[in-house]
């Protein structure tokens, strides 16, 4: 019973409790769809009163007919009505009748030229709700401002909106541009307004061709292309033709780094000039153009700052792979191989901070800037894919200069070519082979074959020479000859000394095999030494033979072939 008790009186005090939030939470409700299902708008007392009455016609309900009626109207010229779907409230009335016929027609030449209309985000709904996807801030919720475009101006940019304006409290809400886009309107047409050029153009190059062009885009953007590749194709020669003939270091290093960059900042700088101040091109060029433009101007920063770390690092960076793989430069070859890893490491930072720069600086309210954030998870697999390959051999590549398995200048046996590491590339490693010639190796194919590299920590070796003597050879006295062969080679190239030994390693019919053992600590040297003393201890066996009259080489095979012709015929014959 005191259990009971003790449950009932808790139970008591917690349902008061849950009613409580049940209810805040019902009444947080209440207010949320209350608030979401009003309609919202600026108000105002009244809206042009400078402007006669609208006509009749004229459909401002909804910002997609709104818009309609105002390109409707003004391709027919009507611009005094078109005024009515703006907001000339900074305008004197006095003047809202004629200064809103000007602006009407200056923004309809806008509209026409630079702004690029999306359509996709206007409602055809009084309160501008739009269905789509809860992620997508311009679905499922009342707006009373619409963003059209942004033009820049002054260094910044300025937007062009449509509001939803409520003239008095017995009118309806109507959709009309806002008087801060009305105020921009007049410097937005100086700037982007036909030009003087464009004004002297014939009629006939002014009527409209295709995709909202006029003709004479059609005709002057491909003239403008092909002068503005060549002129930087010219820009590049020159630059390159002073690289040659400078006498000066710096200069050199100067017109090397910058002849790319200076050649795609001209072309980029021609096209946008030519299509922004002496003949404006229409919106639907300058949304395909600017980015472009953007990409070719930080593609050609990139550049700038790629080719002179490029430059930095040839200067500070030894390079000849002969002078490395000398055993007293091992320093030097972690130095080349650690510069190698610092310009990879340059240039993949520097291609990921032009992608962001790219990225961010890509209007997210353009078509363009959509299409990239959107589509960025799908490009990435689709380009990681097709090439795997070469991002394997990146990483590949960036995996050797960080573990130093093979250095540049290295002296190494891959796969029975005797090669001296040249360089390491992003995707191949380059290896000098001992007659001259190259061996060009996938770096993901090199670092997954085995391979010996000859100059890692101790270099020093022993290189074995064997020899097929006689059963009679003096193997004591060929034993004193090959030490004082190594005795007159350069002593940093063969020791230590205690490791020179020789050997008979075994003995059969045709003679007694003896292993010279030849201390070398050059793995560039060797091979010259090893076939030197060869050559002398075959001479010294030849001439003991001649000498001393003892056999000191095998006798030759057609004396053993005789030999085995005069034991058969021995044989008597059977039965």
């Amino acid at each position: 019973m005191q259990r009971l008790a003790l449950l009932s009186r808790a139970f008591a005090s917690v349902i008061p409790r849950f009613l409580g939030a049940f209810v805040l939470a019902l009444a947080m409700l209440a207010v949320a769809a209350s608030g979401q299902a009003q309609e919202a708008w600026f108000e105002t007392t009244e809206l042009n009163p400078g402007l006669p009455p609208p006509p009749e016609t004229l459909d401002r309900g909804t910002p997609m007919a709104a818009l309609e009626s105002f390109i409707y109207l003004t391709d027919n010229g009507h611009y005094s009505d078109a005024a009515h779907i703006l907001d000339l409230s900074d305008l004197p009335q006095a003047d809202q009748a004629v200064i809103g016929t000007e602006r009407a027609f200056q923004l309809s030449v806008l509209m026409e030229r630079k702004v690029v209309v999306p359509w996709r985000k206007l409602a055809d709904r009084p309160d501008g709700w739009l269905s789509g996807s809860a992620e997508d801030n311009d679905t499922g919720r009342v707006r009373r401002s619409l963003l059209i475009d942004r033009l820049e101006l002054g260094g910044h940019d300025v937007p062009l909106r449509l509001n939803r304006i409520k003239p008095g409290e017995d009118a309806e809400p109507v959709w009309v541009f806002s008087r801060q886009s009305i105020d921009n309107i007049p410097h937005l047409h100086a700037q982007y307004g036909p030009t003087e050029l464009e004004t002297m153009l014939p009629d006939w190059l002014r009527i409209r061709a295709f995709w909202g062009m006029y003709l004479w885009e059609v005709l002057f953007l491909p003239l403008l292309l092909v002068g503005a590749l060549m002129a930087g194709w010219f820009a590049f020669g020159i630059m390159r033709r002073l690289g040659e003939v400078a006498k000066r270091r710096w200069m050199r290093f100067m017109l090397r780094s910058f002849r790319w960059p200076a050649a795609i900042v001209l072309c980029a700088t021609i096209i946008g000039t030519a299509t922004s101040r002496v003949l404006v091109v229409s919106g639907f060029i300058d949304a395909v153009l600017s980015p472009i433009l953007l990409i070719a101007y930080v593609t050609a920063g990139t550049l700038a700052i790629v080719f002179t770390f490029d430059e930095i690092f040839d200067r500070i960076s030894p390079n000849n792979a002969y002078e490395l793989a000398d055993p007293m430069n091992a320093h030097m070859r972690s130095i080349a191989t650690t510069i190698a890893a610092a310009r990879k490491g340059v240039i993949v930072i520097a291609v990921l901070v032009a992608s962001g720069v790219i990225l961010v600086s890509s209007n997210a309210d353009n078509t363009l800037g959509l299409s990239l954030l959107a589509s960025a998870g799908a490009v990435t697999i689709v380009l990681g894919f097709a090439a795997r390959e070469v991002l394997g051999n990146i990483l590949a590549s960036i995996q050797i200069a960080l573990n130093r398995s093979a250095r540049i200048g290295d002296q190494l046996i891959f796969e029975g070519h005797f090669c001296t590491v040249e360089r390491i590339h992003f995707t191949y490693v380059q290896l000098l082979n001992w007659n001259g010639t190259r061996l060009i190796v996938p770096v993901s194919y090199f670092v997954s074959d085995a391979f010996e590299n000859w100059s890692i920590e101790d270099h020093a070796m022993v290189r074995p020479i064997i020899l097929t003597l006689s059963q009679n050879a003096d193997v004591a006295a060929l034993r004193r000859v090959f030490f004082n062969l190594l005795a007159q080679e350069d002593p940093n190239d063969v020791k230590p000394m205690d490791k020179a030994k020789v050997h008979v390693l075994e003995q059969d019919a045709f003679g007694i095999k003896v292993r010279f053992e030849l201390p070398t600590d050059n793995a560039a040297t060797f091979w010259d030494i090893e076939c030197r003393v060869r050559e002398e201890l075959l001479a010294a066996a030849a001439r003991m033979e001649k000498e001393d009259d003892v056999r000191m080489l095998p006798p030759p095979p057609r004396i053993w072939a005789n030999r085995n012709t005069a034991s058969l015929e021995a044989i008597p014959a059977a039965g």
